[in-house]
């Protein structure tokens, strides 16, 4: 993926502050003013995220996110919501976005999550970090799940669960701790969501590496199984 960032927005005067902001920290920005080509603009483009001028009532950001699903890109597109007041934040955890701001927002808040997310924005690329487990290895930068070379397509929500197991394997981590790691800061989310959510990425990894490698620790929460 390039340091190219795609801007969804109807709002040409955000655009252009967006991309100022953005340019200076190294950033190169293309506007996308009709989400229908969000996603084909992206692929094409070989951009490294999307971000999404979110307003209240309306049905891009889950268009774009199924799209993305819907392409194999969920793993490799980082989707970032830009929330105006008023939108319904059941939506943006819905659409299973990788991060959302709520506006106005602190331009080092974006761009220190970019940063961190999709690398150097300056044009360096350092070596990627790897995490590997087993035959799987996971590419955080890269934002690919590959076992035995073969990808693995999964939600953005479930490759943040799989990187907190696998980064620390053999722990148990609790319920809480994974909704901290995997939804965005601030989400209300139950204990059994993380439960349903646990199980499509035990089905997933079960049917690449022919094996469970979660293990259940009742009424405590999940680990990566190292026996």
């Amino acid at each position: 993926m390039s340091g190219l960032l795609a801007i969804v927005s109807r709002d040409a005067d955000y655009y252009l502050m967006l991309e100022h902001i953005l340019k200076e920290a190294g950033y190169k920005t293309i506007l996308i003013d009709v989400p229908g080509e969000a996603v084909p603009t992206v692929e094409e483009r070989d951009a490294a995220a999307i971000i999404v001028d979110c307003q209240p009532g309306s049905q891009i950001l889950s268009d774009i996110a199924f799209s993305l699903r819907e392409r194999g890109l969920a793993s490799e597109v980082t989707l970032i919501a830009l929330v105006a007041e008023k939108t319904a934040f059941l939506d943006i955890l819905k659409a299973n976005v990788d991060e959302s701001f709520i506006r106005p927002l602190r331009p080092e808040r974006l761009l220190s999550y970019l940063h961190n997310t999709i690398g150097n924005s300056s044009g360096n690329t350092p070596s990627r970090p790897l995490s590997v487990f087993d035959d799987m290895k996971l590419d955080a930068e890269g934002r690919r799940v590959l076992v035995r070379g073969a990808p693995i397509n999964l939600s953005p929500i479930e490759f943040r669960l799989l990187s907190a197991l696998m980064g620390d394997a053999g722990r148990v981590l609790s319920r809480v701790e994974l909704i901290g790691i995997a939804w965005p800061q601030g989400a209300f989310v139950e204990p059994r969501t993380v439960d349903v959510h646990i199980g499509r990425l035990r089905r997933a990894l079960k049917r690449a590496l022919g094996r469970d490698v979660i293990r259940t620790v009742p009424k405590v929460g999940y680990a990566m199984d190292i026996a």
